[in-house]
């Protein structure tokens, strides 16, 4: 009993320090997420982790309202998918230069090596391997990219055939011109480049060009050994874009530039639509979208038919429901066994035998339903209590008593 009451201390200590367990739960894109889905998730899990495994091309809408977890959804999607490049997309930062921006999350998701794997199996495929004179190798490289423009031609319309040549110039260069390897390495990950060094590389542009960054999408995606996942989050963004607030006050009118019926935004936003049409022409890669209602989701396509984009259909959506009630005492649990081992007090203190302590299971139950199971609520009333019982000199049976939740 003593030892039981020693443990607890020693975690109220710790505390005391000032590092609240819940603090760092605002889950983002760029942040992985340790923590695994709830018991009642597992099951929407398996069905969207199936649902991509079986189909090779997919856009799939996920339904979940505010607070409820969808980017901590992504984290534990991303680790039941390992064998696939998932990748998280927040439509605010890609919305302007669209295919540079989701080609430059891709490389940073893949990484250097495999980059340069699949550029070398491309390479190899146009001929690179072919001997051009005498016993050692040299790759007869006007023969190489002859060969790589009359294999992809037929995959691209013709208004991106000045971006195929400068994608072969630039996959070939790195192969097979040892003088400007590193500069043509530079060029496939993305780098901006000047008139001087696009010219020493015998290129038009770099990917910041739209076409260009979409035809390297392309070839990446199609010729990579994993499968890809594009998860684009708060795609109903897109609706705010197109149809701003009615309420909204305008200092300047933007029908005095662009004409009554049409604002930037909403180019932008149409733009957008056509540019994720573009992308389903890429084989293999799975696009999952995030929406707060169904009624977002019934606009959007409404959008897509509009603008009469081809052969573009949605999946039924995946509703991903709030917490039920046993699931915020595992949450509770496992977050506070994960903050222990982050600290490396396992050894010292373990969870499992504390209960729910320094809360209980009333206040537990409490949350939940103050805050009717979101996710959300339940963590920022979870820093709020830990925050009065770090900072404040009160006894903690009158903290858990009388804190507000």
């Amino acid at each position: 009993m003593l030892l039981y009451e020693n443990k607890k201390v020693k975690l109220l200590n710790f505390l005391r320090i000032g590092v609240n367990p819940f603090k760092r739960f605002v889950s983002t894109g760029e942040i992985a997420e340790e923590l695994g889905v709830v018991d009642s998730r597992k099951s929407t899990l398996a069905q969207i982790v199936n649902i991509i495994k079986n189909n090779p091309n997919i856009l799939l809408p996920i339904i979940a309202d505010v607070g409820i977890g969808k980017t901590h959804f992504y984290w534990s999607l991303k680790t039941a998918l390992y064998y696939y490049n998932t990748i998280y997309i927040s439509l605010d930062k890609v919305y302007r230069k669209f295919f540079y921006n989701i080609y430059s999350e891709f490389i940073e998701n893949i990484g250097v090596e495999p980059l340069r794997n699949i550029i070398n199996q491309l390479c190899n495929q146009w001929g690179a391997l072919e001997r051009k004179f005498g016993f050692f190798h040299v790759g007869d490289v006007k023969k190489v990219k002859n060969v790589a423009f009359s294999q992809l031609r037929d995959q691209f319309e013709e208004d991106h055939y000045r971006a195929l040549i400068d994608v072969i110039n630039g996959i070939t260069t790195h192969q097979l011109d040892p003088y400007k390897k590193v500069e043509a390495e530079g060029w496939l990950l993305g780098e901006l480049m000047d008139v001087r060094e696009l010219s020493r590389l015998n290129m038009n542009s770099d990917l910041r060009k739209s076409k260009t960054a979409f035809t390297m999408l392309k070839l990446l995606i199609e010729n990579s050994k994993l499968g890809t996942v594009l998860f684009i989050d708060d795609f109903e963004k897109l609706i705010s874009m197109i149809k701003p607030q009615e309420d909204a006050e305008e200092v300047f009118d933007p029908s005095w530039l662009y004409g009554p019926e049409t604002s930037p935004e909403e180019i932008a936003s149409k733009k957008i639509i056509k540019r994720i049409s573009k992308l389903k022409k890429i084989n293999g890669l799975r696009i999952i979208i995030t929406l707060k209602s169904i009624k977002a989701l019934e606009e959007i396509k409404q959008w897509f038919k509009e603008l009469q984009t081809p052969n573009f259909t949605f999946n039924e959506p995946i509703i991903l429901k709030k917490f039920e009630e046993d699931d915020i005492f595992e949450f509770y649990k496992n977050s506070m066994k994960n903050f222990t081992e982050k600290l490396e007090l396992q050894t010292s203190i373990n969870i499992s035998e504390l209960d729910y302590f320094p809360l209980n299971e009333d206040i537990l139950r409490k949350i939940y339903h103050k805050y009717d199971g979101n996710p959300r609520k339940i963590i920022k009333a979870f820093i709020r209590i830990f925050n009065k019982i770090i900072y404040t000199q009160e006894n903690l049976q009158s903290i858990v008593n009388t804190v507000e939740i």
